[in-house]
């Protein structure tokens, strides 16, 4: 079947040819050039330009030259639509009909058309308007994708190289916050893609360590994009940057009603956050919050165990140092077990109870425990 389609379709290209032939034989054709303006009153070039004839299937096709100009040659005589293509405008079509020996001459000018036509004025803007967008919005993410890349070369890169990258990551995160900047402003304020430009650029803030600034434009994204919790996650982990606690906890109720294990890594971020910053006491309440939304995470569990232990009071009895162990310290680490027995933290984790387990006897003034090893987490 296919190999008989493949060939009647070359029978109907052969008889198209053929008619154009016996048109050319008997003198039956014609020809159409014209140029080209664009809304400036210039020549145009690379418009697509074709003509076609209903009844016979003919078609045509060309683009205009450097001077605007396109032709046709030897076009079999009839009634076809001529139309011009444009990047920038919907396809502009006229019917025109093409005499023997005789040359249509069909020009077509734009800066007049969008005079005579208030609606193509304002497609123009709009179309420049998505373009100027979409140009600052490419330059941006292929920054942040260059960052990232260097971010991630940093790590295995040797000391004596390291400033140097460190400095290409800061012009490319800067250039990225520039190219965002100028895409939002190029965009109109109903324009649908705002909320992805605002919450690239609040990403691109928060990399350059200006967590004010990206708090601000996640918040402006997530008020235009409401049913986004990604965007409230990103408001609420800056806000916790930024010491704003109470903002950044409001955001992640938010994000909970709208998601729920997502309301989980929100409240892990924070802590994340606060645990990073050696904030442990403030840690506690936001990573308490992210076991309660999810039971199932392991390492949240380690963080809050974490953060517990190194929020031990002590009291003095019979002179000896007692320490007062937070409630809960216990359970988050072997809850940590439970969940990743060979997890990364299991060692710790042990190491952990087994301190808890002396210090909860009371011991010697002289006792020093070991403290908990800390590392940097990452957030979600």
């Amino acid at each position: 079947m296919r190999h008989w389609k493949t060939t009647l379709a070359a029978v109907v290209m052969a008889g198209l040819l053929a008619v154009t032939a016996l048109a050319q034989k008997s003198g039956k054709v014609g020809s159409v050039t014209g140029t080209v303006e664009n809304d400036s009153g210039q020549p145009w070039q690379g418009v697509s330009v074709t003509i076609d004839n209903a009844q016979t299937s003919a078609h045509f096709a060309t683009t205009t030259d450097a001077t605007g100009k396109f032709s046709f040659e030897n076009v079999p005589a009839g009634d076809y639509t001529i139309t011009f293509n444009t990047q920038e405008y919907p396809p502009q079509g006229y019917s025109i009909t093409i005499k023997p020996k005789t040359t249509l001459k069909q020009d077509i000018n734009f800066q007049k058309l969008i005079a005579a036509n208030p609606k193509m004025a304002a497609q123009l803007k709009k179309a420049r308007q998505f373009a100027q967008l979409k140009k600052h919005f490419d330059a941006g993410i292929k920054a942040m994708t260059q960052m990232k890349t260097l971010q991630q070369q940093l790590a295995s890169e040797p000391a004596a190289q390291q400033s140097a990258t460190q400095q290409q990551i800061a012009q490319l995160t800067q250039t990225a916050v520039t190219e965002f900047q100028q895409a939002q402003q190029a965009a109109p304020p109903s324009d649908p893609n705002l909320p992805i430009i605002l919450g690239n650029l609040g990403l691109a803030y928060e990399m350059s360590g200006k967590h004010d600034e990206a708090a601000g434009a996640f918040t402006q994204a997530s008020q235009l994009k409401p049913a986004d919790p990604g965007l409230l996650m990103g408001a609420a982990t800056n806000l916790a940057y930024s010491g704003k606690l109470q903002d950044a906890s409001a955001d992640c109720q938010k994000v909970g009603v709208l998601a729920p294990t997502s309301g989980a890594s929100c409240w892990r971020n924070i802590g994340v956050v606060l645990y990073n910053t050696s904030q442990m006491a403030k840690a506690v309440d936001p990573l308490q919050k992210a076991t309660q939304a999810d039971p199932s995470d392991a390492d949240t569990w380690y963080l809050l165990g974490d953060a517990l232990m190194n929020t031990m009071q002590s009291k003095m009895v019979n002179g000896k140092l007692t320490a007062v162990v937070q409630p809960g310290t216990v359970e988050s680490f072997e809850k940590y077990l439970q969940l990743a027995p060979n997890g990364p933290h299991a060692p710790e984790a042990h190491q952990a109870l087994d301190v808890l387990q002396q210090l909860g006897a009371g011991v010697d003034t002289k006792f020093v425990a070991p403290e908990p090893k800390k590392e940097k987490k990452k957030r979600r």
